[in-house]
């Protein structure tokens, strides 16, 4: 009596097992694929614009994120030595973004261009702590030689991803 009450179940196994096989497949090939290294909102492969407002002129800039490394407990598209070496040779362009898990902030520092007084350092950092909205909105800050010349509001829009 047991071998009847067994044969319709292991008839329908296989019909149960291939209603799964989709099921499987999708879950294996989600399994198998990672996207882009991410942390917060910054992840490997994208370029951000960002723009703001200072003493009456704009001020605009493209930072693309080619790998996110740990830095001092941060995660940023350049490691230390490569951001100590840009910001301390003054190489106009250079940028640097930069996620700090613990305070879930982000920060865009960018190299500006000095002028005719080339031997200034200028720095811009626009600084996000709301990482809610598009555009981020945050606080642009302007230095030359250390010293805050000007502070406004910034925007950056994730521009590119790919």
């Amino acid at each position: 009596m047991l071998k009847r009450a067994a044969l319709p179940l292991a008839l329908g196994l296989p019909l149960l097992l291939g209603a799964c096989a989709p099921i499987n497949s999708l879950l294996a090939s989600r399994d198998g694929e990672k996207g882009p290294l991410q942390f917060g909102p910054l992840a490997v492969g994208q370029t951000w614009t960002l723009g703001g407002v200072l003493e009456g002129r704009n001020v605009v800039t493209t930072i693309a994120i080619p790998d996110l490394v740990n830095v001092q407990d941060r995660f940023a598209s350049y490691s230390a030595r490569d951001q100590y070496t840009g910001f301390n040779d003054n190489r106009t362009g250079f940028a640097v973004a930069t996620y700090d898990p613990g305070r879930r902030n982000v920060e865009f520092r960018w190299v500006g261009d000095a002028g005719t007084a080339s031997f200034d350092r200028v720095v811009y950092t626009c600084k996000l702590d709301r990482l809610i909205g598009n555009p981020l909105i945050g606080t642009l800050t302007y230095q030359r030689n250390g010293q805050v010349q000007a502070n406004g509001t910034c925007e950056a829009n994730l521009s590119q991803q790919s």
